[in-house]
């Protein structure tokens, strides 16, 4: 295509550019994107985007230019109706520039070692399209699954470890994850109060797989003894027996006693 302000299709682009975290991501978005943009666009998108030059109509749809601040390059584009001009107003409301957005969100998921970046410039525009609006799809099935919390580790055991729920992050995710109350946050308020402490048992992916609510008979750190109130699976099920030995270890390690869902351990 003929574009009369290029200029300002590459500052439009370098906006985008900016906010992608690696570094060949950022050259695709100005290389692949670009060329994708500029040569390659559906009309559709060509319509939304673009308004043709005339030296002569007014029309709404045309965008005027006096013929002698016209470019050599651009008089013969002109007169033969092809020459365009990137409308600069609001252009975060198109199609294009929408889709460009869900493909930085998806490039920015990756990790820095992934062998793809090295191969950017050979994924193009509408692969990256139907892989980021896929990925995206999925993120807002599943957003929970996306959101690594980070809890403190308190035992490790093999490949799974249990960890200490102290965020309301921390306990929305596990409730959503395990399709159990623990994130309706009147749990967080407990533990905010120092009523009771939450623990889950995740594997090395930061999947949960039991969630264990301790009481304290004390409020003095140094007297207190805990004991087991809650014990759940996902469901509010019993866990599985995979997880009862992780269970009966941090009993142990802990010293706790267990005074509810005494039936779910084994």
């Amino acid at each position: 295509m003929n574009v009369l302000n290029v200029h300002e299709v590459e500052r439009e682009l370098t906006r985008y550019a900016a906010r992608m975290i690696h570094a060949d991501a950022q050259r695709w978005v100005m290389s692949v994107a670009r060329n994708h943009f500029l040569s390659r666009l559906p009309e559709k998108e060509v319509s939304a985007n673009f308004r043709l030059v005339t030296t002569t109509s007014s029309k709404p749809d045309y965008h005027k230019v006096k013929a002698e601040n016209l470019p050599p390059w651009a008089l013969p584009a002109v007169e033969a109706g092809t020459l365009l001009w990137f409308d600069t107003i609001q252009p975060g409301r198109r199609d294009f520039w929408k889709v460009l957005e869900i493909i930085g969100f998806w490039l920015n998921h990756w990790k820095a070692a992934d062998p793809r970046l090295r191969r950017i410039d050979r994924i193009s525009f509408p692969v990256a399209t139907d892989a980021a609006v896929l990925w995206h799809k999925d993120v807002s099935e599943n957003i929970w699954n996306y959101i690594t919390d980070k809890p403190v580790v308190v035992k490790e055991y093999d490949a799974f470890r249990w960890v200490k729920l102290v965020t309301a992050l921390q306990f929305e995710r596990e409730g959503s994850l395990m399709n159990h109350c623990v994130g309706n946050g009147s749990y967080f308020s407990r533990w905010r109060n120092r009523e009771t402490e939450y623990y889950s048992l995740r594997d090395a992916r930061n999947k949960p797989h039991v969630t264990m609510e301790i009481g304290f008979n004390s409020s003095h750190p140094l007297m207190r003894q805990g004991h087991i109130q809650q014990c759940k699976g996902k469901n509010n099920s019993k866990p599985d027996k995979e997880y009862q030995v992780y269970i009966r270890r941090l009993l142990t390690d802990f010293g706790l006693t267990v005074i509810g869902d005494s039936s779910f351990i084994d």
